[in-house]
């Protein structure tokens, strides 16, 4: 895959997941990223135990996701030293990224008011839990506390009457640090044209927002969440079970176009032409009732019947899968979304990809535009010697600094 980020250097000072899985991102897409841990490591590197994940040194797939094509060095910043080397680092490096809390950063003199005025080429980006303002901005945020509680997501995305949901971690980890990488992006363009770098900054609260923009403002006018199957805002936008127990979903989004093709198919005449069902406004003050109308026409169909009728009318829908169907699916495999990747003990993860592909020309199969998978995840300190090296420190003293403790290498 062409890769435009070719010659960009990132300092990733991240954990956990949303920080980088955004860094990630930069290196999939051709920089080159320098992930700057403590001697102890990522915390993240034990998340995976949580998911059932192994988390061995030579198997941590979970950590991988998030960290594979980087490099890794492990620096002690509480000690002058190694505060020196990363800001040796940093003078040629276009950008800074950090989930660490803003109080963290200014106690170790990365805050962005002291790196913009000894850097003032360097994008600084900040991923956070709920923004740079108000009475939450020096809260701890995890996307399950920050994306899903706060937002409303954990509650409104859920069958109506029922719990909220326990949420699938690091999904709005995920979400985040695909806008973090864009705004990033963004910032190289303004970079590239005055040279100049700028503070760039990311909250899961706020993407959250984002990402249910539809419904807030929606809510504002009347409608409710969280919505049942039973009582759709729009019958036919919603789930229905075939014959053979497969769920679906089908979305019609211009009911005055297909529903008549939709009723012809079923079988339900009756409903044909009649206002109350086949135009927009008409199925959605019926909606209960077409939907205790539609749930049994479809239960007569087999799936594969069902795959027919929609064909015919040209309808779109598709199954309702579990992750664990996803992780085999042909379309997903065809395109690369997930790929076999070698844990360093030889074991085989099925990994998914980052999503964006480049490419100079128009690709005549996948492989023209496969995701370049360079690197496992690092080691703790895998790539200290190597980029110290890279920096102009001689060996004696790299030693050095690795009998002192200000830097750890690979054991």
């Amino acid at each position: 895959m062409f890769q435009p980020l070719k010659g960009v250097k990132v300092i990733d000072l991240t954990y956990f997941v949303a920080g980088p899985g955004a860094a990630r991102i930069l290196a999939d897409w051709g920089a080159d990223v320098i992930k700057v841990e403590p001697g102890f490591g990522d915390p993240g590197r034990g998340t995976g135990a949580t998911m059932s994940c192994p988390t061995e040194k030579d198997c941590n797939p979970f950590y991988t996701i998030y960290n594979m094509n980087k490099r890794g060095i492990a620096l002690n910043l509480k000690k002058e030293e190694g505060k020196a080397i990363l800001d040796k680092i940093l003078e040629t490096a276009d950008v800074f990224v950090s989930s660490y809390r803003t109080g963290a950063l200014k106690r170790l003199g990365l805050d962005y008011d002291s790196l913009s005025k000894k850097f003032p080429h360097l994008i600084w980006a900040q991923i956070n839990g709920f923004g740079d303002f108000g009475p939450a901005k020096d809260n701890a945020g995890f996307d399950t506390v920050a994306f899903w509680a706060r937002s409303g997501a954990m509650i409104d995305l859920t069958e109506k009457d029922t719990s909220p949901i326990n949420p699938l971690i690091g999904f709005g980890d995920a979400t985040t640090s695909c806008s973090l990488a864009g705004g990033i992006s963004a910032a190289l363009y303004q970079k590239a044209k005055t040279g100049k770098g700028c503070k760039v900054m990311i909250s899961l609260f706020g993407q959250a927002i984002w990402s249910e923009s539809a419904g807030m403002v929606s809510v504002q006018y009347g409608d409710e969440y969280p919505k049942t199957r039973l009582n759709p805002g729009s019958p036919v936008m919603d789930t229905y079970c075939s014959s053979d127990g497969k769920w679906f979903y089908m979305s019609i989004l211009e009911p005055d176009r297909y529903n008549n093709k939709l009723f012809e198919e079923l079988g339900l005449n009756d409903l044909i032409d009649n206002p109350d069902y086949c135009t927009a406004a008409g199925s959605k003050a019926h909606s209960k009732e077409l939907v205790s109308i539609l749930a049994p026409a479809f239960a007569k169909f087999t799936m594969e019947q069902i795959e027919g009728i929609f064909a015919r009318a040209d309808i779109a829908y598709d199954h309702v899968q579990h992750i664990s169907e996803v992780v085999n699916d042909p379309q997903a495999l065809e395109n690369k979304y997930i790929v076999p990747f070698a844990n360093n003990d030889g074991t085989i993860t099925k990994q998914p990809t980052t999503p964006i592909r480049f490419t100079l020309t128009e690709p005549k199969s996948v492989e023209d535009i496969a995701p370049t998978l360079d690197r496992q995840a690092p080691m703790i300190g895998e790539h200290t010697v190597e980029v110290l090296k890279e920096y102009g420190y001689a060996d004696d003293v790299i030693q050095k600094y690795i009998e002192d403790g200000v830097v750890t290498v690979t054991k």
